[in-house]
């Protein structure tokens, strides 16, 4: 009869040790989470969280080096009127191996070398994570603050779907400033003024093609009248050569005038001299010409 009894302590080590078991799995798997963390960080951003939560992965260029502890309005933990919102990190014990003072010294040249957190969507779930990385060209000026942090404290920069909203914004703000009529109007006053000045170029080259081609008629006639015109020049030129030899024969036979008229008048002084009365009497009977032979 007591065989048939049921074993209430046997199945009560059972239970006992099942449940052992189950604790010290999740204590094996959840052991960091168990663990506190030796270091905490924080930032504060001037935006919108939505997306990450406690527990949201913290990565350095894309490894995990923590995770957030706490997300919560800046206001509620210092006393300030700024609308920030605060997130603290606790870090993994291997990312800090030195003591607390030489990690805040590098963690300082870091942030001087352009060291900043960020929200990183993770594609189209809506979720974020946290992300930490160096942004020397791009890195905005950390946000004003008028309180101590009381961890290292480590500036942000907006994501960029905030920076996007943000131009958007500014650009949807410019446009809507901008006097869309009068810059039409320009626009049609500008197009007019082309249009006109097209023409003007037209009417100029065409006048210059009419131009071109008149010249070039009346190189074509001047070319057809050239011959002779070259043939009178010609005529010409031979009437003057022609003019020109019958002056030097007229000049030669005036010449040989003068050289008789010279030797005649040498002749009568010759006789004079010899003869002074002949002036008062009758001449001789002399050809002067002839040399002062008779006739």
């Amino acid at each position: 009869m007591s065989s048939s009894k049921p074993h209430y302590f046997v199945i009560g080590l059972f239970v006992l040790a099942a449940a052992a078991l189950g604790i010290g799995g999740i204590i094996a798997v959840s052991s960091d989470m168990l663990r506190s963390p030796e270091y905490f960080i924080e930032t504060y951003v001037d935006e919108s969280v939505q997306g990450i939560d406690v527990g949201t992965p913290f990565k350095f260029r894309g490894v995990k080096v923590g995770a957030v502890s706490d997300i919560t309005m800046v206001s509620e933990i210092y006393e300030t009127e700024k609308m920030y919102v605060l997130i603290r990190v606790a870090l993994e014990e291997r990312v800090v191996k030195e003591e607390d003072a030489a990690f805040a010294e590098r963690l300082q040249k870091l942030i001087e070398q352009g060291l900043r957190l960020k929200l990183v969507p993770q594609g189209i779930t809506g979720l974020s994570f946290l992300e930490a990385d160096l942004y020397p060209e791009s890195a905005a000026p950390p946000l004003e603050i008028d309180w101590k942090p009381k961890y290292a404290y480590i500036p942000s920069t907006p994501a960029m779907m905030t920076v996007l909203t943000r131009s958007l914004s500014r650009l949807s703000v410019q446009l809507d400033s901008l006097d869309l009529k009068t810059i039409n109007d320009n626009v049609v006053d500008v197009t007019s003024n082309l249009n006109v000045a097209v023409s003007h170029l037209k009417y100029l080259m065409n006048n210059a093609a009419t131009a071109s081609d008149e010249v070039i008629e009346n190189i074509r006639v001047a070319s057809g009248d050239l011959p002779g015109i070259t043939s009178n020049l010609t005529e010409t030129v031979n009437a003057l050569e022609a003019i020109i030899d019958d002056s030097d024969r007229d000049i030669e036979q005036i010449l040989v005038n003068l050289k008789y008229v010279t030797e005649d008048t040498r002749e009568l002084i010759r006789m004079l001299k010899r003869n002074p009365g002949m002036l008062l009497a009758e001449p001789p009977e002399r050809n002067l010409s002839g040399g002062g032979q008779k006739r």
